[in-house]
């Protein structure tokens, strides 16, 4: 394509690490751990799934899983992109915003969304799967803004170097 550049072999990597990374963080590793006793909060640990659980019953919307889909589209398209070696942009940008939207609601506004009615305390501490994810999306990022090293040509000097003084 015209205009696109290639990406090198070491973003390459960065960008499949980054997407491993970013999967394995969504799926397995805890991200949030919630303490407390406000029954809209149960205690517990939460991975990628269940604080994307969590964060829709605390927003009553669907707004967790369209947050959850891009990050999981993120590590496919970093993964398809490494593939093809082209480079792209702002793609673990966003992965990063909408971690930091996941980090917002459920670190800092969770406990201001308190239900009329509801009683009790709650805490909501960072787990290394979300760093995990950060990570993952800024190794995405990373991998996909490297340039492809281009070969340097080396050209003959020409008449008029060789008899400058």
């Amino acid at each position: 394509m015209a205009g696109m550049s290639r990406i090198s072999a070491g973003g390459r990597a960065l960008l499949v690490a980054g997407a491993v990374l970013l999967l394995v963080s969504l799926f397995s590793l805890p991200w949030f751990v919630v303490s407390g006793t406000r029954p809209d909060l149960p205690p517990g640990t939460y991975d990628g799934t269940g604080s994307t659980g969590l964060l829709n019953t605390l927003l009553g919307g669907p707004w967790g899983w369209i947050a959850f889909v891009w990050l999981v589209v993120s590590s496919m398209v970093g993964l398809a992109v490494a593939t093809l070696g082209r480079r792209t942009r702002r793609l673990g940008t966003l992965g990063m915003i909408v971690l930091l939207l996941y980090a917002v609601l459920l670190f800092v506004a969770s406990p201001y969304l308190n239900p009329l009615g509801s009683t009790g305390t709650a805490s909501v501490a960072f787990a290394y799967g979300f760093v995990t994810a950060v990570l993952g999306s800024a190794l995405v990022e990373a991998g996909a803004r490297l340039p492809h090293a281009m070969p340097r040509r080396y050209s003959d000097p020409t008449v008029a170097e060789w008899d400058s003084p």
